[in-house]
């Protein structure tokens, strides 16, 4: 994603960049300063000069860090996973960590209540969780514990994978022992593989979150005739509501798009032997028409 400057624009800048008068391609020049080369010359002592440049520093950063690299679950592995666990009805939970899902987990550790408040922006990414909610940011952390896998961010922007590894050293997640997979797996495994299909195909599947009555008339639309129900989420604190009414399915898959309430819920599913996927906006997007389900 490049905004307002294009890719090309964004080159020229980066080796040509300088600041001054306050224009877009100023502003650019100084933003990729503070991000990276003001953070070295902070670290230097007056009169020091280091004789290499960011592109250099970092390079050799990664050399020293190289053993703390953490690979991925890939798409094809998660979905395998997702496949062998409905083929020996065991449970298992994908859940998927946004900017609004790290918010809730960080507020009032690492990010201030009042910032957030103050913030039409990171408000809008809680999607209705309202800060400070101690209990259920306590719920939320518990939660990461059970996941099965769980996506984070790739991009590594200030209230995603940066705020991701804050986080993690915060609450002193074991990275190295868990399922971790790139946030946007729900799509990924849409456009790489024919999953969904097949799990809509074989499987009941229960709908969870606000669209789910559209999205059984979209999958009936399509000639599937695996939904079992729906059930609609109006917000985190009505999820033991929820779970009581999952309790009335019989259903292999959930599908949940439900925002930072998917995490909690996804989790309940699996323990109940079933298999549920932090469907995320992919539902929103299969109604839109924006995505299709890939068939073959």
């Amino acid at each position: 994603m490049s905004y307002s400057i294009s890719r090309e624009q964004w080159e020229t800048i980066y080796n040509l960049g300088y600041p001054g008068q306050w224009d877009k391609a100023s502003l650019a020049s100084e933003a990729i300063y503070k991000g990276g080369e003001d953070l070295i010359q902070r670290k230097l002592k007056d009169n020091q000069y280091l004789p290499y440049n960011i592109e250099d520093i970092i390079e050799e950063g990664l050399k020293s860090f190289s053993k703390d690299i953490i690979q991925l679950k890939t798409p094809h592995e998660v979905k395998k996973q997702i496949w062998q666990a409905t083929s020996e009805k065991k449970g298992l939970s994908v859940i998927r960590l946004g900017d609004g899902e790290l918010l809730a987990l960080a507020h009032d550790i690492l990010v201030p209540s009042e910032v957030i408040n103050k913030s039409g922006k990171l408000k809008y990414a809680l999607g209705g969780f309202k800060v400070p909610d101690i209990d259920k940011r306590k719920e939320l952390t518990r939660n990461l514990s059970e996941a099965d896998i769980i996506g984070i961010p790739a991009a590594r922007y200030p209230t995603y994978q940066r705020l991701f590894n804050k986080l993690a050293k915060s609450l002193k997640l074991p990275l190295n022992e868990m399922n971790i997979t790139d946030s946007r797996i729900n799509y990924l495994m849409n456009d790489g593989f024919t999953i969904y299909h097949d799990l809509l195909s074989k499987y009941r599947i229960l709908l969870i979150g606000n669209r789910a009555k559209d999205g059984s008339k979209y999958f009936k639309n399509l000639g599937y005739k695996s939904i079992v129900g729906t059930i609609s989420v109006p917000n985190i604190y009505e999820v033991p509501k929820v779970l009581e009414e999952v309790n009335q399915y019989e259903f292999d898959v959930a599908f949940v798009s439900a925002g930072i309430p998917a995490n909690l819920i996804c989790v309940d599913i699996a323990k109940k032997g079933k298999v549920a996927i932090d469907f995320g906006h992919l539902l929103d997007w299969y109604i839109e028409g924006r995505k299709m389900i890939k068939q073959n």
